[in-house]
């Protein structure tokens, strides 16, 4: 008895990788003028090329998520939520960047919790090296500037290779803890 492989049909309203790498390339000119249109356009081409397969590509070092994971359940001010937080950000990350793709207020809302308490959880793993912040300049705002959070590519990327690399060497370092605080 031979056995027979089969290719499944994939639905028509799914792009092929292909398509979503050409309409990533169609907007990246206008992510200057349009920093938040942009993401979102991509992260929803992400999601529509994704979905295909259900479930996304990012290299997870098993050992770096556990110490985050740990540091999380042993000292966060609100351990079970701050663990939901840390699903939620590699469920709503762009694939190209590391970014994640979600505000401070989206990040709130999904959790039931206070956007001053998503930013001291943000902080939290910040402080510890799990998330990189960087803030970006939006015209016509005052302040610092849009928070923008990106998963630190020692714990999380999709990158391969000399490109993995490198970002691992520029990106900073998990800390250790001593007290329940970040040294």
């Amino acid at each position: 008895m031979a056995a027979t492989i089969h290719a499944l049909k994939t639905r028509p309203d799914r792009l092929r990788q292909d398509q979503a790498e050409q309409l990533r390339q169609a907007l990246l000119p206008f992510e200057g003028a349009m920093p938040e249109a942009v993401k979102a356009l991509i992260g929803h081409i992400d999601r529509q090329t994704a979905s295909r397969n259900k479930w996304t590509f990012v290299m997870l070092s098993p050992e770096q998520n556990a110490i985050v994971v740990d540091y999380l359940a042993d000292h966060s001010a609100r351990p079970l939520v701050a663990l939901k937080l840390w699903a939620l950000c590699f469920k709503h990350l762009r694939t190209d960047t590391g970014e994640i793709l979600l505000t401070r207020e989206e990040i709130a809302e999904k959790l039931g919790q206070e956007p001053k308490r998503v930013s001291e959880m943000m902080t939290e793993l910040e402080g510890f090296g799990a998330i990189i912040r960087r803030r970006q300049r939006v015209a016509g705002m005052k302040g610092p500037g849009m928070v923008h959070y990106f998963m630190n590519p020692r714990v999380a990327t999709h990158l391969s290779g000399q490109e993995r690399d490198q970002a691992q060497a520029d990106a900073p370092l998990l800390r250790l803890m001593e007290g329940g605080k970040p040294t």
